[in-house]
C-alpha cells in the first residue's frame, strides 16, 4: 500500500518491521515482573503509540489536500500499527490486571491489619473508658463517704463542744451562786455587826443616863421592830 503521504512519520519497511516484531510477542509469555523485559514491552508500545499520534496529526493536517487518500492510507496504517501493537498492549493490559490484583490484595492485607489494629484500639479505648467511669464512680462514692464521715466528726465535735460549754456554764452558775451566797452572807454578817454596834452604842448612852440595862435593851428591841411611835433607829 502506498503511504507516501506519511513518509515524514514512517515508511513501509518500518511498518513491516514493527508488524513482524509484534507478531513475535503474540501469545508469547513475558515476565512483566522482570524490569528489563517490562521496559522493552512498554518502550515498544510507547513508540507505536507515538507513531499513531503523529499519523493522526499528519492525517488531520493533510486532510484538506488529500482527504480521501489520506483517510484511506491513515486507516490502513492505523490498522497495521494497532495490530502490531496489539501483542504488546495485551501484555501490558494483562500485566496491569495482574498488578492490580496484587496491589488490591496487598491493599486488602494492609487494610485488614489497620482494621485489626483499629479494632484493638477501639477495644482498649472502650476498656479505658469503662475503667475511667468505674474509677470516677468509686472516687465519687469515696468522696461522699469522706464527706459523711467528716460531717459525723464535725457533728460529734460540735456536740462535745456543746457539752463542755454546758458544763462550763453549769460550773460558772454554781460558782456565781456560791459567790452570791457568800456575798449575801458577808453582807448579812456585816449588817448584823453594824446593827449590833449601833445597838451597843445606844445601849451605852441609855446606861449612862441611869437607864437599867434590861429596860434599855427592851427599848432598843421595840425601836428596831418599829413598835415605838415616832421612834426609829437609823442603822
Amino acid at each position: 500500500m502506498d503511504i507516501t503521504i506519511f513518509e515524514s512519520v514512517t515508511t513501509e519497511s518500518a511498518l513491516i518491521t514493527l508488524e513482524t516484531e509484534g507478531k513475535k510477542y503474540d501469545g508469547l509469555y513475558v515476565d512483566m515482573d522482570n524490569a528489563p523485559e517490562r521496559k522493552y514491552v512498554k518502550d515498544k508500545a510507547a513508540f507505536i503509540s507515538g507513531l499513531l499520534k503523529k499519523i493522526d496529526r499528519v492525517r488531520i493536517d493533510s486532510a484538506k489536500d488529500y482527504k480521501v487518500e489520506v483517510e484511506k492510507q491513515a486507516q490502513a496504517i492505523i490498522s497495521r500499527l494497532q495490530d502490531a501493537n496489539s501483542p504488546f498492549q495485551v501484555l501490558i493490559d494483562d500485566y496491569a490486571i495482574e498488578r492490580k490484583k496484587i496491589l488490591d490484595k496487598e491493599k486488602a492485607r494492609k487494610q485488614a491489619i489497620l482494621d485489626a489494629e483499629q479494632k484493638e484500639c477501639d477495644h482498649e479505648m472502650a476498656l479505658l473508658i469503662n475503667k475511667t467511669y468505674e474509677f470516677d464512680k468509686q472516687q465519687a462514692i469515696q468522696r461522699q463517704l469522706d464527706d459523711d464521715a467528716l460531717r459525723l466528726v464535725e457533728r460529734d465535735k460540735y456536740a462535745a463542744q456543746q457539752v463542755v460549754l454546758a458544763e462550763e456554764r453549769q460550773k460558772q452558775g454554781i460558782i456565781e451562786s456560791l459567790q452570791r451566797e457568800k456575798n449575801e452572807e458577808s453582807a448579812r454578817l456585816a449588817n448584823k455587826e453594824h446593827v449590833r454596834s449601833v445597838n451597843r452604842a445606844i445601849l451605852d448612852v441609855l446606861e449612862e443616863n441611869d437607864i437599867s440595862t434590861g429596860v434599855a435593851m427592851n427599848v432598843i428591841r421595840l425601836a428596831a421592830k418599829g413598835l415605838l411611835p415616832q421612834l426609829t433607829i437609823n442603822y
